[in-house]
């Protein structure tokens, strides 16, 4: 993906020489710079969490990604193999439900798993004006702020095309309250 130039630049997670903390030293200089420009100008920060995003990772969706990435040939009928042909069933107390298809997730634990996670999403900040930070499943969204309404219309907008690829990719952004979207104001006052 790296090579071929797949890759979103903004994403760190699950990539080689890239971390968590470089992601927040490039947050932090983002701001900084704001903050030191002339005149000073305060950022807006939005930090959104994928609910169970390995889990949600719809296979259908995540095939037809890589088609559009130019994979094909025995490389996808293998990830395509791996995929399929998955089946789950709960056992409590010695009783056990009816086995039913897997059509969404990617497995965990995998060195794979990640990949195809990263493939699935890396079209998520496509056409967002915000500057977008993506670490896997967290993604953080700022604006510097010029003008107040325009900063806000521009995140309200970026928020509602996010909506708008999570319904077309079923994905869920996480509605458990201690996850909920977050809107963070730095200024240098």
């Amino acid at each position: 993906m790296d090579y071929n130039k797949f890759s979103n630049p903004n994403q760190s997670g699950f990539r080689p020489g890239d971390s968590c903390i470089h992601q927040l030293l490039s947050i932090t200089h983002d701001i900084h710079r704001e903050f030191d420009a002339n005149p000073t100008k305060e950022v807006r920060g939005l930090f959104l969490d994928i609910s169970k995003a390995f889990d949600r990772v719809w296979h259908k969706g995540l095939l037809y990604k890589l088609k559009n990435f130019g994979i094909d040939g025995n490389l996808f009928y293998l990830i395509q193999s791996y995929l399929s042909d998955r089946y789950q069933r709960v056992t409590l107390n010695g009783q056990s439900s009816d086995w039913l298809p897997v059509e969404a997730g990617v497995p965990q634990g995998s060195i794979l798993g990640p990949l195809l996670f990263l493939c699935y999403i890396n079209d998520l900040p496509n056409g967002l004006l915000s500057n977008v930070k993506l670490f896997a499943d967290d993604t953080a969204l700022f604006s510097n702020v010029s003008s107040p309404i325009e900063t806000s219309n521009i995140l309200n907008n970026d928020l509602s095309r996010i909506t708008d690829w999570a319904y077309q990719w079923k994905m869920l952004f996480n509605p458990d309250i201690t996850k909920q979207a977050k809107e963070i104001i730095f200024k240098k006052k």
